[in-house]
């Protein structure tokens, strides 16, 4: 049976976002949160992927206590099973840290074919995840797939990259990163619901992984937060009055004073 895990994240929903200025980390607790938009493309192709090769799937997430509602969101899809791994010494990782909490996780597991991410999370936008993890737990990862097919226990797709349309074949197992809009999530059923809260989430913690020290995310992250800031974006708006060729001119003004017409023309004014 095709094993697959999807890795998703609980983050505030958008229009939330608020950053502790004492920490410079974001405020998590009280507010609406999510799974990472992102991650809905993940899960649409592991629920694909079970429904085609007859597979089994896990959602897992890091994070606090509360992301087992997203994970109940997951089962209410589809999902198998889930894996909640939370820790308060895990808390302030970094994507690094992450990682190599995610390898423990794994190692521990043993049993995996494909594991599916999404591209990045709205909450850090950074996308290392993917290929770090393929690094730490040393299989492929393949992104930009355009159609995929597993048989005996190998991997065969065709992405595109770049200028480049590439065939590919691979053995179990792999890392999949998945694209924005690369398929179309499907809808949680009332039946979906009921099953999500009848099903139990497995918990890791700090100790199920006999407590390396190069997992304390408090104190080896080797990310510092040295300063966090408040982008407010400010324009100028300026109405243009006159005949269509007062407008035209200033218009063309502008321009020239912004450096816009260069770039627009590939001239200056004196060419």
């Amino acid at each position: 049976m095709l094993k697959i895990f999807v890795l998703i994240k609980q983050v505030p929903y958008l229009h939330n976002l608020e950053i502790d200025r004492r920490t410079g980390t974001l405020i998590r607790e009280g507010v609406e949160n999510i799974i990472n938009p992102d991650d809905l493309y993940a899960l649409e192709l592991g629920l694909s992927l079970k429904e085609q090769y007859d597979g089994e799937i896990t959602a897992m997430t890091m994070g606090p206590p509360q992301a087992d509602f997203a994970l109940r969101e997951c089962l209410a899809m589809g999902v198998d099973h889930a894996i909640l791994i939370s820790d308060p010494i895990f808390a302030y990782s970094d994507t690094l840290q992450t990682t190599l909490v995610l390898k423990e996780a794994f190692d521990n597991i043993k049993d995996y074919d494909i594991i599916i991410t999404g591209s990045q999370t709205s909450d850090s936008s950074t996308g290392q995840m993917p290929y770090q993890l393929s690094e730490a737990l040393d299989i492929p990862l393949i992104t930009d797939i355009f159609t995929m097919e597993i048989k005996d226990h190998d991997f065969y797709c065709h992405r595109n990259f770049g200028h480049e349309s590439q065939h590919i074949q691979t053995g179990l197992p792999i890392l999949v990163r998945t694209q924005r809009h690369f398929n179309e999530p499907r809808h949680i059923s009332l039946k979906g619901i009921k099953r999500a809260f009848e099903k139990e989430i497995e918990m890791y913690n700090f100790d199920t992984f006999n407590c390396p020290d190069y997992l304390d995310g408090c104190n080896q992250s080797p990310t510092r937060l040295v300063k966090t800031e408040k982008i407010i974006l400010k324009r100028k708006n300026e109405v243009i009055d006159g005949t269509t060729k007062d407008k035209i001119e200033r218009l063309i003004h502008i321009m020239q004073e912004h450096g816009i017409e260069r770039i627009w023309t590939g001239m200056s004014q004196d060419e």
